[in-house]
């Protein structure tokens, strides 16, 4: 009955996301967790964290309000872009839940933006699908993407998610690898200037070379909860990706390359994983974006979906219960 519900993309059906939503949510009215410290040369991270880290529950209401927006943009995305079916609102629904499988996770939080971010490259490389010309479609991927590193240091390896899209797209093209490369320099010039002037690029350039040594902090999985959880979400990618490509050949080629180039998100995110230092329990979180895509795609595709709403109506409760009730029993 849930997921059927949801195959359709109606008003109604955002309401009822937006309320699920503030339902996996509700732990922040009560015991918002806090925002997650800055970690490494991430200016505009920090600056927000400066602003809001003594107001936990304006944090958390902009973290939900981010989250219910990028769900729905990828949404929006997929649909547009026939990844998944037309007129269906289930990867909003499935997005919103896999972003709020932990506690810690209510809250704004470097991830949060940067993942919205993403959605916005994505948005802009399934554009130039269809444009012999661009390059002013490129260089905003990449200038998004030297931003968002700003905001979690990490994601400058996603520049290499860039250069994947030139060659799934079409033949390689140096203008768009040079404009790309140049919209990604554009924000650290900026940025140079400004250390500069402050005397303080020397200290700031220092920072940023400690980004390259492979950093990155397990404990999270040593914690029984959150490696169950972490356990189910990957076994749902693997079978997502199973599943959707197993049967992409009945797909045109317009599809099928967008619904690649999601996939080659895992690869990025795995190679990244190595630089993310203490925020590992966060990095994971970008992988939803495919794993949404994947999962919604799949069960959009089948008649029959009771065994799938059983576990999906489970998953969502043990979820729920997990905000609610984890660090108070």
């Amino acid at each position: 009955m849930i997921l059927r519900f949801f195959r359709s993309a109606f008003a109604t059906q955002y309401i009822a996301i937006g309320i699920i939503g503030t339902l996996l949510w509700s732990r922040t009215f009560f015991a918002p967790p806090a925002m997650p410290a800055p970690d490494g040369p991430v200016p505009l991270y920090a600056l927000i964290y400066n602003l809001l880290h003594g107001s936990p529950y304006l944090a958390s209401v902009i973290g939900f309000i981010l989250t219910l927006l990028s769900a729905f943009l990828l949404n929006r995305l997929l649909t547009k872009n026939e990844v998944v079916a037309k007129n269906s609102s289930l990867s909003a629904l499935i997005f919103i839940a896999l972003m709020s499988y932990f506690p810690f996770l209510l809250t704004l939080h470097q991830l949060t933006i940067a993942t919205l971010i993403l959605l916005m490259i994505l948005e802009r490389l399934y554009k130039s699908y269809n444009r012999n010309e661009s390059q002013e479609l490129t260089y905003v991927a990449g200038f998004l993407t030297g931003i968002a590193s700003l905001f979690y240091l990490p994601f400058l390896l996603f520049f290499f998610f860039l250069l994947i899209s030139f060659i799934i797209f079409r033949n390689i093209d140096w203008h768009e690898w040079v404009g790309s490369f140049i919209g990604l320099l554009t924000p650290y010039v900026f940025l140079s200037v400004y250390y500069f002037w402050f005397d303080k690029w020397l200290i700031r350039m220092l920072e940023y070379k400690k980004f390259f040594l492979v950093s990155f902090d397990p404990a999270p999985f040593r914690e029984p909860a959150f490696l169950i959880l972490s356990g189910i979400i990957l076994v749902l990618l693997i079978f997502g990706m199973v599943a959707v490509l197993s049967r992409l050949s009945e797909k045109t080629i317009e599809i099928r390359k967008k619904t690649i180039l999601l996939v080659w998100l895992v690869p990025i995110i795995i190679v990244s994983i190595f630089f993310s230092a203490s925020l590992l329990k966060y990095h994971l979180l970008i992988s939803f974006i495919t794993l949404s895509g994947l999962l919604s795609a799949y069960l959009l595709r089948i008649r029959n979906t009771f065994w799938q709403e059983l576990i999906f109506v489970g998953i969502m409760i043990v979820l729920l219960l997990n905000n609610l009730l984890s660090g108070f029993l």
